[in-house]
């Protein structure tokens, strides 16, 4: 082995690196978080003295399905675990009292590579160990990895610098918000047992979920048992119980729309691997090659899929052992099933991600979207998924990656679980905020259609901000579920004429009473506004002039959540919220864009063709006029202006071109 340490010059840098310096083998702990070989080592012990602040915290995701976000003191042996994965968090983010932050993640070989921490506070003696995970039995020589440590002013900037000198480094390429049907319109998604009803709701994708092909252990269908066994995929296709006359006939059913569908772990007793390679283990099974992918995605074209789902990834992974025992195996069938997608004219979306599932995107090209937190009514209640989430965006937004947040109920009451929803309006609100797909599972008649169009446009566009909400630098010195501390989170859509800054506040703690606090400006760091601003509260609808240096005092019930919207105060004392039906008021898909000109601003609304759709802003003294332009045409608008608030309205109706500019004119 050969290993060595280099800094950086122009950025605060270190880099370890492992490298097999002669072909190795059988040299694997067969515990894969017992790395056979460590570089470096982290023991608390012999920590430098005071090189640690009092007071310091450690942040990481766990090896779990979706990355589950833990928290630990700097000894690293208080980490909260799921005792059946491995007790492994990358990347790890040391974080200071005052935000300083050092981030320990891979660079490379991202399936390989693990951090190690002690089980718990008994074996914390062991310390961190950052290696080649203890199931790899097999390095050529030359295989090398990669760690980082880099030093950043808060943990979202060291997110943010290790993740762009990766996607540098790797020169990924990343979709668009709106690059597929699953982003850029309604879903529906049909994992909570739910039955399709389009009537009067703009629906576009409809996704299967796993209840359509059989498992060794067939799941529960129609039941009130939503439990779903772990068994492995038999056959990817439709179960003849359920659908008789297989997904073709489905769909016509339902209208011909495009089809997500949902694909697990594969299971030993599949036929398939009677003609197609694999590595068996125990139950579970995972092809050597993409053929089998092939194949699959190639009958899913022919069914009118638009979008693969890729669930259970996790479980692919250190279900096989096979996939594990020598380098290049994930990355290969991960990088296989991207160019399959390809070929098939198809987008991925993936699901019960570990960490190095997240990283690996870094190589891939048809990802367009990742579920970040648990399953939703399944495992935990809102407040722990709402976290779950938000910490998890914050990872993904460095990566370029979309989140999504899991189906939802719109309904806000219901008579059982699966039928309703209290905290429905603050799921929809994330939801629409993350940049990623909103799908919804309501039962037949069941959808409440006013909240869905805070989400969308009448066509069912989705409105959003320009990068997905993300927990802020304040969350990740405190637990926000174990303390009495809010999760706070923001996220923006840029114009021309500045900055729109969509802030969220949420009582998600265990703590049963009241949370107090202050949500200054200042804690949204990168979104923290640099001029006074117009805060609108979306709940209430008041507006309020608030400095740079402001802020709000809030007051929120279990589960309680704030909303505001902080729009740029631009010459002429005018300022426009945008479309405060949406949550996402100034989201390009409404508010294409807003330029300030003299005597007042110019605003583009984007719309269904004659959609009504209201602009509302603040002005210090009333408008003296507004006027709709199109080409060739000007045509004044009417203005509401209430002198006390300053808030304004103009009301149009949305040509049939689907655009409009309207120009409003100061007093």
């Amino acid at each position: 082995m050969r290993c060595s340490v280099r800094a950086y010059r122009d950025r605060p840098l270190l880099v370890f690196r492992l490298e097999a310096a002669a072909d190795l083998a059988g040299f694997a702990t067969q515990i894969f978080d017992a790395p056979s070989v460590a570089w470096p080592w982290l023991r608390a012990d012999r920590r430098a003295p005071r090189g640690l602040p009092d007071g310091a915290r450690v942040f990481g995701h766990q090896y779990t399905e979706f990355a589950l976000p833990t928290f630990s003191d700097p000894g690293c042996a208080s980490f909260v675990l799921l005792p059946f994965r491995p007790a492994i968090v990358m990347p790890l983010l040391f974080t200071a009292p005052d935000g300083r932050t050092l981030l320990v993640a891979p660079l490379d070989a991202f399936h390989e590579q693990v951090i190690a921490v002690p089980r718990d506070r008994e074996h914390s003696d062991a310390g961190v160990r950052c290696g080649w995970h203890g199931d790899l039995d097999v390095a050529p020589a030359g295989f090398a990895t990669e760690l980082a440590v880099w030093a950043g002013s808060g943990p979202r900037a060291c997110l943010d610098a290790w993740a762009g000198f990766l996607r540098e480094r790797h020169a990924t390429v990343r979709p668009g918000r709106y690059a597929d049907a699953l982003g850029a319109r309604l879903s529906y998604w049909t994992d909570n047992g739910a039955a399709y009803c389009r009537d009067h709701v703009p629906f576009d994708v409809v996704q299967l979920d796993s209840w359509f092909y059989p498992h060794e252990t067939l799941r529960p269908f129609d039941d009130p048992d939503i439990s779903v066994p772990p068994t492995g995929l038999v056959r990817w296709d439709a179960r003849p119980d359920i659908l008789p006359d297989g997904i073709p006939a489905l769909r016509r059913a339902l209208g011909d729309p495009p089809l997500a569908t949902h694909c697990r772990h594969f299971a030993s007793a599949s036929p398939y691997f009677e003609l197609h390679d694999a590595w068996r283990d125990g139950d579970r099974a995972h092809p050597k090659d993409a053929a089998l992918y092939e194949e699959l995605l190639h009958q899913a074209s022919q069914w009118g899929v638009v979008t693969f789902e890729h669930d259970w990834l996790v479980e692919c992974f250190l279900g096989v052992r096979g996939l594990r025992e020598a380098p290049g195996r994930a990355r290969a069938w991960q990088e296989g099933l991207d160019a399959a997608a390809a070929r098939n004219g198809m987008t991925l979306q993936w699901c019960m991600a570990s960490p190095a599932d997240f990283l690996q995107t870094l190589t891939l090209r048809h990802v367009t979207s990742i579920r970040t937190s648990g399953d939703y009514k399944y495992f935990v209640g809102n407040g722990a998924l709402w976290a779950w989430f938000l910490y998890n965006n914050a990872l993904a937004r460095a990566l370029g990656l979309l989140p999504f947040k899991d189906v939802f109920l719109t309904r806000t009451d219901g008579d059982g679980p699966r039928d309703g929803d209290p905290h429905a309006e603050a799921e929809a609100l994330i939801a629409t905020l993350s940049a990623g797909p909103v799908g919804i599972g309501d039962r037949v008649g069941r959808t409440e259609t006013d909240l869905l169009w805070r989400c969308c446009r009448r066509d069912g566009v989705i409105v959003k901000p320009d990068a997905p909400i993300a927990a802020l630098d304040r969350c990740f010195r405190a637990h926000v579920l174990l303390e009495p501390v809010p999760l706070l989170a923001a996220t923006h859509s840029q114009h021309t004429a500045g900055r729109w800054v969509y802030a969220v506040s949420l009582h998600a703690s265990n703590h049963d009473g009241p949370l107090r606090f202050r949500f200054d400006l200042a804690d949204l760091g990168a979104d923290r506004p640099t001029a006074p601003v117009i805060a609108w509260d979306w709940r209430s609808g008041a507006l309020e002039r608030v400095e740079p240096d402001g802020g709000f005092d809030l007051v929120l019930p279990k589960l309680g959540w704030d909303y505001r919207v902080l729009a740029p105060i631009l010459p002429g004392e005018i300022a426009v919220v945008g479309d405060v039906s949406l949550y996402a008021t100034a989201g390009d898909k409404r508010i294409a864009d807003v330029r300030s000109v003299a005597g007042g601003a110019e605003v583009d609304v984007f719309g269904a063709p004659l959609e009504r759709v209201c602009i509302t802003g603040w002005a210090a003294r009333r408008p003296a006029r507004a006027e709709l332009r199109e080409p060739g045409a000007k045509r004044a608008l009417d203005v509401a202006w209430d002198a006390a608030t300053g808030r304004f309205d103009v009301s149009l109706e949305v040509p049939a071109s689907g655009s409009a500019q309207v120009a409003i004119a100061c007093g």
